[in-house]
């Protein structure tokens, strides 16, 4: 369907579900990779398609950034601006979290259960309660029993400074703050590999990742500026295409957008963070409304039904997904003598049954647990300026 004068980007985005959901997907795949030095042209082809899996951090910074600007951006002028992000966020985020850290570092010690791998995390445990693994990791503490909490530490950290940037300014001034700091993260970045301080803190610290998030927030102060929204509808198409042209030439540059390399952490992790980006603006195009119909276009696919499920139960699945590989999976795996002699077969089955066992732990999560928590969230509505007081309050966004 084309776009008309009349086409609007809703509320809620059902495609953007679909992008969390392609997230994690990616993350599964690298986490749960077993190939060991394949032999052949198609197990190293698996092996390389895996290790690309961690991109699902970037994808996951970028749709942040997105959703969090656009939340604040739309909820600014609320009197309860700042109570009603916080509360919200800390209700989805805290309470699975602390729950997790509860019966790793609490309740399995004074059962004498706990893991032998987990121990060593235990004289640690400080910074994974406190959000700051990010800073510690790449020296070694608190990375045994999660070492994936990284990236949320990340995002906690996030969540505290964004608000205040946000606060006030309008959509065109958040837009060039956003352009200020991916450029300066970016040279943080190179000043601190020409430092020679190593790969592993510019790969977790929050001052070497912030323009993922950045970005992600210049797209959403993007969409918000007048006329906007409808040239990102009609440009839909080609946003898609500039993204895959812009993946591709960044993929030959960098070699295959490594992880730990000097190019790959500099221009790569660069290059990612505006493809999604691109990405993401336009599944919100796709998203649009024109006439009571959805607007759609490639992007359709990442409304499909599967896809949005994953997104849904995103948060607890990447918080199970690592510990369920380490002390179960990975174990039972090398117990049968597989693991070892893994190949393109077996890595495909194992992710494939570990990413449902983990998409049922989420959902139990959620049904049993999390969504008590999250039905507090009525008491967290942005309200209406006293001006406007007819105005409806702005709701339901990053639900994640």
């Amino acid at each position: 369907m084309n776009s008309s004068p009349a086409a609007r980007i809703p509320q809620h985005l059902p495609a953007l579900d679909g992008v969390r959901g392609l997230a994690i997907v990616l993350v599964l795949c690298h986490n749960f990779q077993i190939l060991e030095a394949p032999s052949g042209l198609v197990g190293k082809v698996f092996e390389l398609a895996f290790d690309l899996g961690w991109i699902g951090v970037q994808l996951f910074f970028v749709l942040s950034g997105f959703l969090i600007t656009r939340i604040l951006l739309q909820t600014q002028d609320a009197p309860n601006y700042y109570q009603a992000f916080f509360g919200r966020r800390l209700l989805r985020i805290f309470p699975l979290y602390y729950a997790t850290l509860a019966l790793a570092f609490i309740v399995l010690p004074a059962l004498g259960a706990m893991p032998a791998r987990w121990e060593v995390d235990r004289p640690q445990q400080l910074w994974l309660w406190l959000y700051l693994s990010n800073w510690t990791a790449p020296y070694g503490s608190a990375t045994h029993a999660f070492p994936h909490f990284w990236s949320l530490a990340v995002e906690e950290q996030f969540y505290l400074l964004w608000p205040l940037l946000v606060h006030r300014r309008s959509a065109g001034q958040v837009l060039r703050w956003c352009g200020a700091i991916a450029l300066a993260i970016l040279g943080v970045r190179i000043g601190m590999l020409a430092a020679g301080l190593g790969p592993d803190p510019v790969y977790s610290f929050t001052v070497t990742r912030l323009d993922a998030l950045a970005i992600g927030g210049a797209a959403a102060a993007w969409l918000q500026l007048p006329g906007a929204a409808a040239r990102a509808i009609a440009l839909r198409q080609r946003l898609i295409i500039g993204a895959l042209v812009l993946a591709a030439a960044g993929f030959v540059v960098t070699h295959g957008y490594p992880r730990t390399s000097a190019l790959g952490q500099t221009l790569g992790y660069s290059v990612l963070a505006v493809v999604f980006a691109l990405g993401v603006v336009a599944a919100a195009a796709g998203d649009a409304v024109a006439d009571g119909a959805v607007v759609g276009g490639w992007v359709g696919w990442l409304r499909a039904a599967p896809l949005r499920m994953l997104g849904r139960y995103s948060y607890a699945m990447y918080i199970f997904h690592k510990p369920l590989h380490d002390l179960v999976g990975k174990p039972l795996l090398q117990s049968l003598g597989l693991y070892e002699h893994a190949g393109p077969a077996l890595a495909l089955g194992y992710i494939a049954a570990g990413t449902l066992v983990t998409l049922a732990l989420a959902m139990a999560s959620y049904h049993l647990f999390e969504k008590h928590f999250l039905g507090l969230k009525r008491w967290f509505v942005a309200e209406p300026p006293a001006a406007n007081a007819s105005t409806p309050a702005h709701q339901g966004f990053g639900s994640r």
